[in-house]
Order: structure tokens, then C-alpha cells, then sequence
């Protein structure tokens, strides 16, 4: 959802966030692999477009699912990505590939993970997706804590 999102950079947290792949191999960012639990509608998003899945509220509110480039634009490198790969276990490897080709353009700290043993094995060739948390413009002002200290703020 954006709005946590917005939240955690803002708060200058790290995001886990997790993708599926759609229809049209778009990588979206979503845990469930199917519409209903968290938004309306109902089916695999493996069956939909990413266009599809934009236009679907969460529950509740007006937040739409976004697309990894959406996350990523959003981010903007402020704070660590941290992508897990989902999984039918079936060896299709469409979802990393598209993973890699958004990191491509992405210059903030990001790292690809996943439980499929065979996800993982696909992200080793994809080139250096683990970025050092070093990167990170704040990453000099951290407290030991690992949050930034607040504007105005003596302490670092």
C-alpha cells in the first residue's frame, strides 16, 4: 500500500515487501497470491493484468496495489528495499527476471530474497541486487538504534 510505504520512508524505516507475478509479467507488490483476503475482488493475480490489479481497492480504504517500479519511484532510494520473490514452486523464473530489470534502474540499497531454493539460485545471476545499507543518504546520521535522529536534533 502506498500509504505504508510513505510511512516507513518517512520514518526512515526499511521496507520488506514481497511480489507476484501478473498475467502480463508485471511484478506487483502483494503477499497474497490471490484477490479477497486484503482487497476486493476475487482471483489469482497470476490471471490478471497489472492494469487489472491497479484499478482493485484494499479493504477499507482507497489504496490500489502497485506495481516494484511504483514502489521504487516512491522510495526513491530513501531507505533499504528488501523483495521477496513468491512462489508457485513450479521453476518459473518470469518474476526475478522482472525484479532485476526494475532494480536495473533503481539506484537506492535493495536486496532479493525468496523461500523457493530455485528463486534463489535465479537471483545469483541477475548481477549485484544487494546494494550496502552504506548507500543510504541518511546512512551517516543513524543512531545506534538504526532510526535517524529526529530534525533538529543534536544527537546522531
Amino acid at each position: 500500500m502506498p500509504a505504508a510505504a510513505q510511512a516507513a520512508v518517512d520514518g526512515n524505516f526499511a521496507i520488506e515487501c514481497d511480489i507476484q507475478l501478473t498475467a502480463d509479467g508485471e511484478a506487483m507488490v502483494h503477499h497474497d497470491d490471490a484477490l479477497g483476503r486484503l482487497t476486493d475482488g476475487t482471483g489469482a493475480l497470476l490471471g490478471k493484468t497489472a492494469a487489472e490489479l491497479k484499478a482493485v481497492p484494499f479493504k477499507s480504504t482507497s489504496e490500489r496495489m502497485m506495481t516494484l517500479g511504483d514502489l521504487c519511484a516512491l522510495v526513491a532510494g530513501r531507505v533499504p528495499l528488501v523483495i521477496e520473490v513468491k512462489s508457485h514452486f513450479d521453476g518459473d523464473r518470469k518474476l526475478v527476471s522482472r525484479m532485476a530489470e526494475v532494480l536495473a534502474g533503481y539506484s537506492g540499497p535493495a536486496v532479493g530474497m525468496s523461500f523457493d531454493p530455485d528463486q534463489v539460485l535465479a537471483l545469483r545471476p541477475t548481477g549485484p541486487l544487494a546494494r550496502p545499507a552504506a548507500s543510504s543518504p541518511n546512512a551517516n546520521t543513524r543512531k545506534p538504534n538504526g532510526r535517524k535522529p529526529p530534525p533538529n536534533s543534536a544527537a546522531a
